[in-house]
Parts: C-alpha cells; structure tokens; sequence
C-alpha cells in the first residue's frame, strides 16, 4: 500500500523539480518523515502496524532506529534486513530493549536524494495499542546535523487513533466539506483527510468525484482512496497535482456492503482544504413495495385460498414459501394463490416482494381443525382432577360434560385444560368444533386406602406411626380401644399416635368413599436389669435398668437399710449398711425385675511395702500404703522399738522407729486385718575409700561408703604432736581434709550407728633430678626436677663449685644452667618441703701426651696430662714400664699434687734411656665414683742418638700387662 504512494508521491516530486532544476541546492534536507497507519489488533495484546520511513535528502550513515516516547514497546517486525532505494545498501533488522534497529556497517547507508525517494515500507508489532502515540527516530536524517547545528536531529510521527468515519452515504450523495478540521486520521497521503462511510445496498457501477471547490485558481494536491476498511484496505486509489487538474474520478463497480471513501488534500495558510465529493450509482435502489401477507386462518379443511398484496413495482415479484407445517401451492407467484394438503394444526407460509436489490417479507398462520384427538383417561380415582387435552384444532372449540352437575371445567374454550368432581360416577366430556362433536366417557371410582405399620405390636406405652396411601380425596382417622389415643394429626396421612394404656387398639382411616382399619396391641416389657453379683466393705455401687418405655421406680429387701441415690431413675446408686443379701426390684413397663446382690467382707492388702520382708539400711523410718475396698480402718505393728505413725486411721501413712530391728505391720479394715509385712531396719557398717599415703600435700579428700543420709560425722582421732585436721563438709559422705603438719593421721568415721577409723600418712618426697654427671668441654647444660608438689617447687641455686651460675629459669622444673668455668658444680632444686642436689663436672677429657724429652731445655721436659682436674679426679696412680716390663717409675696422686714425671727413675733417680715405654694411669673419677684407666707408648728422646730400645711389638703390651 505505502510501495503505490510513494511511487505516486515522485511524479508530484519529479514534475516539482522542473521548477527547481536550475536552482543550487544549499545546505541539508532536514525533511524525514516516519508516517504510521493500519493498527490491527491481533487479539494476544499485541497489535500489527505498517510504517513508511522516508530519509530525505540529508541521508543515514550507518541506518537508523525507531522507538515510542512512551511505555509501548516494539515486539517485532515482519523485515530481517531492509535495502536503500538509492543505494541498495542493506541493513540489518533487530528488535532489542523494545526498539526497532537497523544497523549498517558500511559508509552512509542512504545517500542523498529528492524528497520521498529513499522511503522503505515494513511492518512492526507492539505490546500495546499505539493508537494516538508517537513513534520517533533519533537517527533517521543524521548526516544533517552538520547543516542544522543540532546536537541531535529526532524525527517523529503521530499514529492515528481509532478510524472513525466523518460522513455516511448509503448508495448516492454528496458531500461538502473541508479536511483542515479532521486533522490526519490515515496514511493514504500525507496530508489532512476526511473519511466517508459508504453503504453499497445493491451492486452496480459507482463513480465517485472529488473537486476542491474553493481552490480554482491554485489548488493544492488531492488524493482520492476507495478502500474496504476504515484507513486499510485500499481497492483502488488517484490523486492530483491540483493545479494541473482540480476534479479526481473514481469510476469502479462496488458490490453489496461498506465501503470507506478517504479524501486527502493538502492544505497550509495560503491552500484551504475545502471540497465536494459527489457519489452516483446505476443500480436501481428504489424501495420495493412493502409485503403482506393476510389475515390468519382457522379453518377445518386442508386446503384455502392466501391473501397476499399485490407487488406494484415495475421490476417487483411476489413468492410463497412454506415456513412451517405444510401445503401445496397452486401459483407460489399468486399473491390469491390456492394451497392444499395442509397439514392439522398450524401452517405458516411468507409472502416475498422482491426486486433486483431489495425485498419485503410478511407471514400468515393457517390453524386446521379437522382431525381432533380427545386424550382423557377412562378411568380415575378418589376425585382426583381430570385432565382434558385436544390433540389439533386451535382453540376454537367448546368443552360440555353430562351430568354437568358436581363438576366444573378450568376453561371451556381451551385445547389443554382440566375439570374437578366432587361425586364418584361416570362423566361424558365434548369438545364441540367445526359443527362436529367429539366425546369421551371418564369413570371417577373410590379405592379403599392401605394403612401400614412398621410393626402390629408395640411396647411400653412408645409412640408409633400409622401410614396410609390414597390417590385423591382424602379422609381421617378413628379408633376403638381399651385406654385413650392421640393422635398428633387425626386427619394426616402418616400420624404419630401414642395410647395411654396396654391393650388391643382397632385404628380405622375413612377416604375415598370407603374406609379400611388396622389392629395395634400395645403390650408390657420385662425390664433388663444388670448390677454386681457381689460388693464389699459397705462400698457404694451400680444398678441399671434397660426398658423399652413407661420407666418405673426401685425397690429393695434385706438386712440392712438401702438408699437409692434416685429410685426414680433407670441407673442409680446404692448404699446398704449391713452385710448380707439383698434384693433389688425395679418396677416398669407394666412388669417388674429383680437381681440378688451380696454385701460381703474384704480382706485389706498392704500394697507398700511390695516385699513382705522388706531390710531398710540405715534409715528409721519408712512408707505403708493399704488398700481395701471399703469400710477403712487402721495400722498397727510390733517391734523392738517404739513405733510412731504419721496417720494411723489412713491408707497411706509414714512410719518411724527408734531402734534398728525387725518390725510386722497389720492393717485393720473391712471388718478383718490384712496379712503382717516383716520391715528389717539394719545397721551397715560403713567403709572409708582413700589413700594412705599422701605426697607433697596437706590435703586430700576423703570417700566413705554408707548407706546413711543422716547422722554422718568425720573426725580426727587421737591427735598426735600438736597436728590438728580439718573438714570441708563433716557431715557429708565426701569431704575435704586439711592437715597441720606432715606426719600420720587417724582419721573417724560414724554412719549409720557406726564408727570406723583409718590412717593416712602425709609425705614429704625429694624432687628427682635429671642432668648429666659430666659436660664435655661445654660450660651449660639442661637440669630437669620431677616433683609431687601441686606448686612445682623452686627455686633452681648453685650450692658447690665456682661462684656465678646462671639459671635460665629459675623457678621452673625444666631449666638452662650456665657455668662461669670448667670445673665440679653442684645445683639443688627444692620441692615438697625438700630438697634434691646433683653434683655436675664440666671439664674437657685429659689429654695423655705420647713424647717425652727430659733433655733440660724447658721444652716438654715433663710428662704433663692435660685436664686432670683435682675437682673431677681425687685419686691417681701413674706407672711406667719398659719393654721387659719392669717398673722403672711410679706415682701415686700424679698430677693431682702438681708433681709430673722428668723422665727419672723412682729408685735410682737416674734419667731413662731413650726409648719407647709403656704407661697405666690410673684415675678416680669423684662425680661418678667411679675409676678409670688409661694406657699408652711413651716415646723418650733425651739425645738425637737412636735408641737401643725398640718400639713394642704387637701384643707387647698386654704381655707386660699380665706379668
């Protein structure tokens, strides 16, 4: 549609330019325009319209978007890619955040062109109906922003509202108007427009002429649109440069139906919008003659002569038609056509007047009699209503009945209606129609009634219900029998009736002309009774009574007195005061009952304590519970003590001796005493759980074993030296003892009637002391106290070597310790009211030199042994052999005195030949009280002459050794 006008529009624009040829062209056109129309609801809630985009001269770079200034949003488009019409660029089509996008990625997608050139038609759909709203682009024409000094360039267009025609025409007519006032309403052409409605009533040739009537001069540009929808449709469409022609045509053959004529023509200041629209048609549209069809018939034949009018047009024809039942006509053209066959009852035939385009239809009805059908029942009963109903005829007819007395029909004129009798007989009804008589004999005849009962016997004087059946004239009751009967409705069909005595009752019910009765007997009920065979102790008890009706009262016999709570009442309680028999009668239902009950003695039962020989240790006092099923009494016991009750006359009671023993309880009630429990009370001796011997501490805690809550007592017993003992809790089983002093102690205990003692040894224990005896050539070690004392014990302190130890931590079991120099110390650590000492040597070994050369120059002239420390070695003994094993020299506290060896002999103080000797020191080492011994080569040189004597062979010197 949009493809046709603006191919239409470039014939205004290209005979426009022949004006405009010779003229430059300056700057940007800045006249996009986006026009909308055809909004078609697509009954989901969304809605389909077409859009005409038309760039302008100014052009797109890269496409353009389309969006609404309100909430609608676009859903979809019916284009995936659209292509310039000067270019033949595409772009691509997206719908995305409710916007309309088409997107190229090249240079400009519209180059510049003439106005309305670069136009593209599609259609979108929105979520709602755009109706009224606007659609907008931000960048239909923005390659003229350069040329209009705007920031952005937005181009917009108005969607018409709801298509709302501004004139009718039915077939012919004229209209003389102006477009100014409409406004825009569709998209056939831009401009302002009026609608027409044409109504087409008959088929035929229209033509249809648009003149701007007050634009001879100049008119403006006109278009003329015949579409079948209001704005959408178009069927055929012309338009007009005005000025080259101020009458449009449409001459087009137009069907039965409505048609929409737009007229569109562009008006401003200086063009007004002013016109006349002319319709003409060839169909012939005069008015056909108005049909009838005559009066209605009730006839009693199946054939007549209708009466319809005669058609006075000069194309108009007449025609019957059967519209309901039946005939045949004789001229269905003849508006005095004959018709037979009809069917009884009612016909209804139409009468048609018609020409080319139009007609005109009336009906008549024909009612026939002939063939009546009496439909009444032969037979009836109890005066119930009789029902008269025709089968044809029409109600024209008149009902009679002999005897005409005692009865009266509803309507005497009707095809369906009724009559009442008030006397049984038979009844002759006629129905009178047409000059026939049509009759029919109905018997009214009575019917004894039925009277039912749930059951023909009943008892205690109950309430029963009488039940009878009657088709019509309705009766009532009556009775003969010993006592009075009522009823609740004596005239009811299903009465409830109660007799005030026991007998045989005869119930009659009078209807329908006859009566028919029924026999009742109305008899008494031995009362179910149910109670205990026996009860005891005096107790209170049950009796019930089960009855039909006519409840009674109770009676009794026996030894005793008897209270009924309410002998009035079918379940009640009793109380007799004596044992015995007894019998109870309850009278009712016109019959009595009676049941025999024993009042008997009980023996009570001692529930508490469960065990008849019950051991209670420690403990005075106890519990009793008795149970008996009546007549309570009291307890009573025997024992080696005095015995007190809390409540001697209750069940339930606490009891206390003063002595522990063995006890019996009774208890008295229900005329008898129960069997004796035996309650042992002993006394257990307790028992003391601690340990004897307790280190490093001043107290302990203290467990005793007794079954006693009461009468605990801890104690000391002959304090020894002045110590004294105290107790947390003396008077519990488990306490805390607190001593004086270390040393033993005799420790009491009493519970349950008992004292016990036990002694417990309060300790003092040296701590334990972990170090090394010796440290080699290290002047610190680790010391390492093990003590019972809760506290840890400390300080660490130096008691023996060179003064200036230093502790890391002195007050911790675990501890560095560093010495000023080598040499024997000695640390102690004191704990648990004790004291434990290590003695520690520092020192590096001795170092036995292998050479010797006494020649008296000062140069290792004596046989010096390193590190032999006098502080780490108290004893020494040092020998030198020769190779023959003979002693040639020996020393006892060597090198302890400061006396070394210069190579001399022991008893000739003679220097020793060079050579190589043989050695045995021997040393007492004091930190570990051990002695340890050394061996080794001596190797004397005195002169640079060889020595005669050789260096020992193998195993030399253990043979010098075991000599």
């Amino acid at each position: 549609m949009f493809k046709n006008s603006s191919g239409r529009k470039l014939i205004f624009h290209c005979t426009l330019l022949l004006f405009i040829i010779n003229l430059p062209l300056f700057g940007c056109d800045t006249t996009p325009t986006l026009s909308a129309g055809n909004v078609i609801d697509n009954g989901d809630g969304t809605y389909y319209m077409d859009i005409s985009a038309c760039i302008g001269s100014g052009g797109s770079l890269d496409g353009f978007d389309l969006y609404f200034n309100n909430d609608i949003n676009i859903v979809g488009t019916t284009v995936t890619e659209i292509t310039a019409p000067t270019t033949g660029n595409v772009a691509t089509v997206t719908v995305s955040n409710g916007m309309w996008l088409a997107t190229y990625n090249g240079v400009d997608y519209f180059d510049p062109g003439g106005f309305g050139i670069d136009c593209i038609d599609f259609g979108i759909i929105v979520d709602s109906n755009p109706e009224g709203g606007t659609i907008c682009s931000l960048g239909i024409n923005e390659d003229c922003l350069g040329f209009t000094q705007l920031d952005e360039f937005i181009t917009c267009g108005t969607i018409p509202g709801p298509c709302l025609p501004n004139y009718f025409i039915t077939d012919n007519g004229t209209i003389d108007s102006d477009v100014i006032p409409a406004g825009q309403n569709c998209n056939f052409a831009p401009f302002n427009d009026e609608i027409i409605e044409l109504t087409v009533s008959c088929d035929g040739n229209f033509n249809i002429s648009l003149t701007q009537d007050q634009n001879l001069n100049f008119p403006g540009e006109s278009w003329l649109t015949v579409a079948v929808g209001c704005c959408s449709g178009e069927i055929e469409q012309i338009s007009s440069f005005g000025f080259l022609d101020p009458t449009i045509t449409i001459d087009t053959y137009l069907t039965v139906g409505t048609y929409y004529i737009i007229v569109d023509i562009y008006s401003d200041t200086f063009t007004p919008g002013d016109y006349i629209l002319d319709i003409t048609s060839d169909a012939d549209v005069t008015l056909v003659s108005t049909s009838e069809a005559g009066q209605n018939q009730n006839i009693c034949t199946t054939n007549t002569i209708l009466n319809g009018n005669t058609p006075t047009g000069n194309n108009e024809i007449g025609n019957w038609s059967v519209v309901n039942g039946g005939g045949i006509f004789s001229n269905p053209n003849d508006p005095f056509s004959g018709v037979t066959n009809l069917n009884n009852g009612v016909n209804i035939f139409q009468w048609e007047i018609s020409n080319d385009c139009i007609s005109s239809t009336d009906q008549v009805s024909i009612n026939v009699s002939n063939n009546i059908d009496l439909q009444i029942p032969d037979t009836l009963y109890c005066l119930e209503q009789i029902p008269l109903i025709i089968d044809g005829g029409d109600n024209s007819g008149e009902w009679s009945v002999e005897p005409s007395f005692n009865v009266t029909i509803d309507n005497t004129n009707s095809n369906n209606t009724f009559a009442n009798v008030n006397a049984y007989g038979d009844y002759i009804f006629t129905y009178s129609i047409c000059g026939e008589d049509f009759s029919s004999t109905t018997s009214m005849q009575s019917i004894e009634p039925s009277i039912t009962s749930s059951s023909n016997t009943y008892f205690c004087l109950e309430d029963f219900q009488l039940n009878t059946i009657i088709n019509g004239d309705p009766g009532y009751w009556d009775y003969e029998g010993p006592y009075i009967a009522n009823f609740n409705n004596i005239t009811s069909l299903s009465p409830i009736i109660s007799v005030e005595g026991y007998g045989t009752y005869i119930f009659t019910y009078y209807a329908c002309g006859t009566s028919t009765n029924i026999t009742i007997s109305m008899e008494g009920q031995e009362p179910t009774l149910n109670g205990p065979d026996e009860v005891y102790c005096l107790q209170t008890f049950n009796v019930y009574a089960e009855i039909y009706g006519d409840p009674g009262y109770w009676s009794a016999e026996g030894p005793g007195s008897v209270t009924f709570t309410n002998s009035n009442e079918l379940n009640t309680s009793v109380l007799v005061d004596e044992y015995g028999t007894y019998i109870l009668t309850y009278n009712g239902c016109g019959v009595n009952n009676s049941i025999i009950i024993n009042s008997v003695e009980a023996s009570p039962q001692i529930t508490l304590p469960i065990d008849n020989n019950l051991n209670i240790n420690c403990d005075l006092s106890t519990n009793l519970e008795a149970v008996v099923l009546g007549d309570p009494g009291y307890w009573v016991a025997e024992g080696p003590g005095n015995i007190s009750f809390s409540n001697q006359n209750n069940l339930n009671t606490s009891v206390t001796v003063d002595e522990y023993g063995s006890y019996d309880f009774y208890y008295f009630g229900c005329g008898t005493e129960s069997e004796p429990v035996t309650i042992n009370f002993n006394n257990i001796e307790p028992q003391i759980d601690t340990d004897s011997d307790i280190y490093c501490q001043l107290s302990t805690e203290l467990n005793a074993i007794t079954e006693s809550s009461t009468g605990i007592q801890w104690f000391q017993n002959n304090p020894q030296n002045n110590s004294t003992a105290s107790f947390s809790n003396p008077n519990s089983s488990t306490t805390q003892i607190n001593v004086s002093d270390y040393g033993t102690y005799e420790i009491g205990f009493t519970a349950c009637g008992n004292t016990i003692f036990t002694e417990v040894n309060f300790l003092p224990v040296e701590p334990y002391i972990i170090a090394p005896s010796f440290q080699n050539c290290v002047l610190n070690t680790t010391l390492i106290a093990y003590t019972d004392d809760p506290s840890g014990g400390g300080p660490w302190t130096q008691t023996g070597g060179t003064t200036g130890a230093t502790f890391s931590t002195g007050n911790s079991t675990m501890t560095e310790v560093v010495v000023p120099n080598f040499g024997v110390y000695e640390f102690t650590y004191a704990a648990c009211d004790t004291v434990s000492s290590i003695t520690i040597g520092f020192e590096c070994p001795i170092e036995i030199p292998n050479t010797l050369t006494p020649n008296g120059d000062g140069n290792n002239d004596l046989f010096i042994i390193k590190n032999l420390n006098p502080e780490i070695y108290s004893k020494s003994y040092f020998t030198v052999y020769n190779r023959w094993g003979l002693v040639i020299y020996d020393a006892t506290n060597y090198g302890i005195n400061t006396t070394w060896w210069d190579g001399k002999k022991t008893f000739e103080n003679e220097t020793v030949n060079d050579g190589v000797y043989f050695y045995v020191l021997e040393l007492f080492n004091q930190l570990n009280q051990q002695w340890e011994e050394h061996t080794g080569q001596i190797n004397i040189f005195i002169s640079n002459s060889s020595s005669s004597n050789e260096n020992f062979k193998d195993d030399e010197f253990n043979q010098i050794m075991d000599k």
